[in-house]
């Protein structure tokens, strides 16, 4: 795993980073989040160094301890506003996906990896396809990596990438760290914590922190009216 987080972390300017996140749940009881959100940062390898280091001195300054992760659900309102202002400070790209967890098929919420994997060719697939850096590193938190049913993330956004789209000459690695070894996987965290206090709770503070880094923010179900046809299976 070091080895791995090593590699990420060196100088290859032609690499572009994408780190991947989620907040809220995919569950459908009556308890759980009415939406969940997918959201990704992306960045060249430069702004890859540059984001750690500032993550990293946010942990110095507030003294925060190195094994303990900093996570946005746990942190106070200043923490998260530091958090986002330090983000937004660099030339990263955002990029999410919300889905209203109401007009969710049934064909989709039969494992969870099924919606994961759905909305993630909604937002994901397309950036590869557009990106014009051939060589893109994906980074996402190892417990995505879990199969109920359906095919694995990787292997779905390879197929997608590599067989529908014909995109062959596209160079795609991806990882999966444990989030507590990685300062970017934090940091996307808390975006992604931003769109969903915005859609979940009606708070757009820190939504407005993020938005001027925003390239796309799209909606899934969120009326009738604009509904997708049932894709059926995974």
């Amino acid at each position: 795993m070091k080895d791995s987080f090593r590699k990420i972390k060196t100088l290859d300017e032609t690499i572009n980073f994408v780190y991947l996140d989620e907040s809220g749940d995919l569950g459908f009881s009556k308890g759980s989040s009415k939406y969940f959100v997918i959201s990704f940062i992306a960045m060249d390898s430069k702004t890859n160094l540059m984001l750690d280091r500032k993550i990293k001195t946010i942990r110095q300054k507030r003294r925060l301890k190195r094994n303990v992760e900093i996570k946005a659900s746990n942190s106070s309102n200043s923490l998260r506003v530091n958090v986002l202002c330090e983000i937004c400070s660099l030339p990263i790209k955002i990029y999410s996906i919300t889905v209203n967890k109401q007009g969710v098929y049934e064909s989709l919420r039969e494992g969870t990896n099924i919606l994961y994997n759905y909305m993630t060719n909604l937002i994901l697939v397309p950036y590869v396809e557009q990106e014009k850096i051939d060589n893109i590193c994906i980074i996402a938190d190892l417990r995505i990596n879990r199969i109920y049913r359906g095919m694995r993330f990787g292997n779905y956004l390879k197929y997608k990438i590599f067989y529908e789209k014909g995109l062959r000459n596209k160079k795609l690695d991806i990882k999966y760290l444990d989030s507590f070894s990685s300062n970017a996987l934090q940091a996307v965290d808390y975006v992604a914590f931003g769109f969903f206090r915005k859609y979940e709770r009606g708070q757009n503070k820190y939504y407005e922190i993020l938005k001027e880094r925003i390239i796309e923010d799209k909606n899934l179900y969120f009326s009738s009216e604009t509904k997708e046809a049932d894709p059926g299976g995974n």
